[in-house]
């Protein structure tokens, strides 16, 4: 049932994924006709500004000339009466191309002197004589750069897309003019060109400081559901009921309020009526660099329907297929749960396998190794050859150059035995059977488990190597040792191994006052003190009595005598409980290539003999 379980996540994780990736295509496409939006609203808005580009340009070559004459006439004289007469003869030959481009759209056409003032407003001729660079950094901007500006910008008495010309009369700086065009221009122009729903809002901290209070309320509605936002009265209106309603139920929708806060150019589709519509968000920046507020491109967007309906027939699709799919692993599952109940009547530990890859196992064998299933035991293991603990006697990963499995086939029932390790660091040892499993290739093999047999075998066997008393290795132990390390080191031309010979000062003392059972206690305390600050590589042994050896591998003379100094000075520093320190004399020397075990025994011995003879309780090395 886990594996059934097991199967029902998988494919639950396969749908999941599934679902995931089919979603992240749906929103890819979509991503890409939002971006495809957003370059065409950008194409369209600059392309809609080219007409008032052209007028402009057009006013400035017809009259550029006359109008920095005056203001240069009008520095020179500065008489108040002078003024008004510039002014007049200003409005009576500018209004005709001013009558002419309100027609066409213009907001407003201003003057302004080489002090950031206004000179002439043709919108309101009677106010004049304000400073607007006070208010203005359009107005700031020319009057630092004398360069030709073109941007968003809110003034005292109207907003919109405004051209500023610097004016020049013999090379001298006399003052600029600006046109105005509102958004209501900008957006009928669009829709002429290309048809479809536009709108402009505008940020309320763009006019709160400059534009007068009266002609905000008098010209711009609040946003209700993004208050940060204004847009002007008749702005839904100017294409008939119909879109305005349509714009009303737009600026209701809460993805556009969050759109326009993110400050860059994003788009978002909606839908109202059933019909799916894609909304193009471009932010717009004043010409001084700072939010003005957004322009608004709708656009009806069938293509998001289609990539929905694709995405729902791609779901289903994948569903109908993992059924099936989960259909096909439960009549397998079934069939395999037929198979493992014959083997998990077995108490062996019965597995299936071809010699490389386990195929089926019994549930014996999946409690031994604490897995759930089969592919789990692959997962961590792989081939079961791996889990073969080489040691001598036993079958382990490959004997002879050949496979495990082809080994035992051909060895004696006698031979066929192995170590396990659980990966708990128990061993156990398993007597193996096999049969051949029909003509597939496939084997039955059979592990039983002898492990008390051979523990009994070994524990005889290791009997024999220790000591006793200190469950060190004894005497006998060390003399193989010291002869298979000897011919390791004339094999490898080995120089690194150092031997240390030391032994209890006056302890014929300790057994004549204390007894001899203090003395066993005293070596077996003195024992596990130097078995403890030895490495786990270093081969420590009784040699007999009072006697120690140690043989100390990867080091050098000197670093062998600093190791015996510091053993000698921890056994001076442990309370024995007779009121005197135990002290030892050690002997250091490093074993030779030509050295047999006799002659490495007596040197060490010589120098031990040294360290007692000069006074005991100190390391002799050799010179």
């Amino acid at each position: 049932m886990k594996e059934l379980q097991k199967y029902l996540l998988m494919l639950l994780v396969l749908f999941l994924v599934g679902l995931l990736f089919f979603n992240y295509q749906r929103t890819a496409q979509i991503d890409e006709m939002r971006e495809q939006a957003i370059l065409q609203s950008r194409k369209q808005f600059s392309a809609s500004l080219s007409a008032f580009d052209k007028l402009s340009q057009n006013f400035y070559n017809d009259y550029n000339d006359y109008i920095a004459r005056i203001l240069y006439q009008v520095e020179s004289g500065g008489e108040k009466d002078g003024l008004e007469l510039w002014r007049e003869e200003l409005l009576n030959r500018l209004y005709p191309p001013y009558r002419s481009a309100l027609l066409f759209g213009l907001n407003q056409f201003q003057v302004h002197d080489d002090q950031g003032h206004s000179f002439l407003r043709f919108h309101y001729p009677k106010h004049f004589g304000d400073d607007l660079k006070a208010v203005r950094p359009s107005i700031r901007k020319i009057l630092k750069e004398k360069r030709f500006l073109k941007g968003f910008e809110v003034g005292r008495f109207v907003d919109g897309l405004r051209y500023i010309y610097p004016l020049f009369y013999d090379g001298e700086y006399v003052g600029s003019y600006e046109w105005v065009w509102n958004h209501e221009t900008l957006i009928r122009e669009l829709r002429r060109i290309y048809g479809g729903r536009y709108a402009i809002f505008v940020r309320r901290s763009a006019m709160r400081t400059i534009t007068i209070p009266e002609k905000i309320r008098k010209q711009y509605n609040d946003f209700p559901g993004c208050p940060a936002f204004l847009y002007q009265k008749n702005a839904f209106n100017l294409f008939g009921p119909a879109f305005g309603g349509f714009m009303q139920k737009l600026v209701d929708t809460p993805a556009l309020c969050r759109e326009m806060k993110r400050n860059r150019d994003s788009a978002f589709h909606f839908k109202i009526d059933d019909q799916d519509y894609l909304v193009t968000v471009l932010h717009l920046r004043s010409i001084s660099g700072e939010p003005y507020g957004d322009f608004i491109t709708i656009d009806e967007e069938n293509r998001i329907a289609d990539v929905d309906r694709l995405f729902l027939m791609e779901i289903l699709f994948m569903f109908v297929v993992l059924v099936l799919i989960y259909i096909l692993l439960h009549r397998s599952y079934r069939e395999k749960m037929f198979v493992r109940t014959l083997l998990d009547s077995q108490k062996d530990l019965v597995i299936l396998t071809n010699g490389e890859r386990l195929k089926d196992a019994n549930r014996a064998f999946l409690d031994f190794f604490n897995v759930g299933s089969v592919e789990e035991f692959v997962h961590q293991y792989g081939c079961i050859c791996k889990l073969f603990i080489e040691a001598e006697g036993y079958v382990g990963r490959g004997q002879d150059g050949r496979e495990w499995l082809e080994y035992m086939r051909k060895s004696e029932r006698e031979n066929r035995v192995i170590i396990f390790d659980r990966n708990r660091g128990e061993e156990r040892v398993f007597m193996v059977s096999l049969n051949r499993f029909d003509n597939t290739g496939l084997f039955v093999i059979a592990f039983r488990d002898i492990t008390e047999l051979e523990r009994e075998k070994r524990h005889f066997k290791i009997e024999s190597m220790m000591d006793h008393l200190t469950q060190l290795y004894n005497k006998r132990t060390f003399e193989h040792f010291l002869r298979d390390k000897l011919e390791e080191i004339r094999r490898f031309r080995r120089d690194d191994v150092a031997i240390v010979m030391f032994d209890i000062d006056h302890f014929k003392r300790v057994n004549d006052r204390y007894g001899h059972q203090k003395g066993d206690e005293v070596l077996r305390t003195l024992a596990r003190e130097v078995a403890s600050d030895v490495r786990k590589s270093d081969f420590l042994v009784r040699w007999g009595g009072e006697e120690f050896v140690i043989v100390m591998e990867s080091t050098t003379l000197e670093a062998a005598c600093r190791k015996a100094e510091e053993l000698r000075h921890r056994i001076e520093s442990v309370d024995f409980g007779m009121g005197w320190r135990v002290t030892c004399s050690f002997g250091v020397t490093m074993l030779r290539s030509d050295d047999s075990p006799e002659s490495a025994v007596e040197r060490v011995d010589r120098i031990l003999y040294r360290a007692k003879n000069e006074g005991r309780n100190q390391v002799i090395c050799e010179e």
